[in-house]
């Protein structure tokens, strides 16, 4: 019988296995994909992720791979622009394709003693007497097996198993989305993170690697037929062309779109994110379209908290729901920062109020300032009350 095993090989599930292992806990994970396997995600990284690349280790390795980003641009819907770069010249945030951030923190696990079963395809999990003691599935080989552990820790993404066996899923309808994200060729790369609001789509634009772009389109859920019916890679040169002409124009220099992943974005808040042997982190916990590209970072302070209880719960040899809530009281602190994130996406689907925001944020350097520092994750929600 497993200690722990993790459901889930990206970020939030490599690096709360990492933490645990780091206790000197016994560490299964089972990851469904064979990595390196590309993510649809806008790659983008806030100053506050390098913190938690220290704890894990990988921080000079992510440093060495990834792209700073040296100013912010926000361009609302009647085009009103406002830029903003940290003071110093400091970095704002970083990009790096995911491609190349998951596989390292995955190998990050396996060197902190994590074992690692790759094309592990988790169908269920085991129960009994009403709590969780494993989960059952089809390894690469396609021979099925049962894995039971004292503690399952669900980091299976937006449409967790985990939580969705244990019904733990409450949907947030107002957040039902589709991101489109693709990869094209530059000529040189650029130092700016860009996000454009208009008739109610979301485009970012960053540069993850040397001599490539990241262009993301987040466009309602009623649009999924469209997307089906034209093709995901038309709908997304066709909209880009239609709502954003000055980013189209800068584009078509190139040859299209290297490759266009769409996805699902399935705002949900789990009901509760511990259960009898059970802990759910990163976006199995709770998603919301991160506007602001908190993404990453979301996920590996979740499990980082994970980590803590979890080691606690499996010293004292209990991991009970009453031994694993106090991981739902630590994570207050992400709870307000999900709030904003709410906040910023009710304002971005009111094109009236984005204007305004953008106009009097543009004004108001100071509180532009707080503002970006908290949406960069180095300072509480709470320090825009000093507003």
């Amino acid at each position: 019988m497993r200690e722990v095993v993790v459901v889930g090989g990206g970020p939030a599930g490599a690096a709360s296995a990492t933490f645990l292992a780091q206790q000197g806990v016994d560490v299964l994970l089972l990851e469904r994909a064979m990595f390196p396997r590309n993510k649809p995600c806008g790659e983008f990284l806030t100053p506050g992720t390098l913190r938690l690349f220290r704890a894990l280790g990988v921080a000079e390795t992510v440093a060495a791979q990834a792209q700073p980003v040296r100013c912010l641009l926000l361009i609302a819907p009647q085009g009103e622009r406002v830029e903003h770069q940290a003071e110093g010249g400091d970095e704002v945030g970083f990009a790096l394709c995911r491609a190349v951030l998951d596989a390292l923190l995955l190998n990050r696990a396996r060197a902190s003693g994590v074992e690692v079963w790759e094309g592990f395809a988790v169908r269920g999990v085991l129960r009994e007497e009403e709590r969780v003691v494993g989960v059952w599935g089809i390894d690469a080989r396609g021979i099925r097996q049962e894995i039971r552990a004292h503690l399952v820790i669900g980091a299976d993404g937006t449409h967790s198993l985990v939580a969705r066996e244990l019904d733990l899923v409450r949907p947030l309808p107002l957040l039902q989305r589709i991101a489109l994200v693709s990869h094209w060729p530059v000529d040189t790369p650029g130092d700016t993170l860009e996000m454009r609001v208009q008739g109610g789509t979301v485009c970012g634009m960053g540069f993850p690697a040397p001599r490539l772009a990241n262009v993301t389109l987040v466009v309602p859920r009623r649009q999924a037929p469209e997307v089906a019916r034209r093709g995901k890679g038309a709908f997304l040169e066709e909209q880009i062309s239609r709502l954003f002409p000055d980013l189209s124009r800068r584009l078509s220099a190139g040859t299209g779109p290297i490759d266009v992943w769409t996805i699902g974005c399935f705002g949900h808040r789990a009901k509760q994110l511990t259960a009898d042997g059970v802990l759910l982190v990163g976006d199995a916990a709770t998603f919301i379209d991160p506007f602001t590209g908190e993404g990453v970072y979301l996920a590996l302070r979740g499990a980082e908290l994970a980590g803590e209880v979890a080691g606690e719960a499996l010293r004292r040899g209990d991991t009970r729901r009453q031994s694993l809530i106090a991981y739902e009281r630590r994570r207050q602190e992400l709870r307000r920062r999900y709030l904003l994130c709410a906040l910023i996406q009710a304002i971005v689907r009111s094109p009236g109020l984005m204007n305004i925001v953008v106009r009097w944020l543009r004004s108001h350097h100071t509180v532009r300032g707080r503002l970006m520092k908290v949406l960069g994750d180095v300072s509480p929600p709470e320090a825009l009350l000093k507003i």
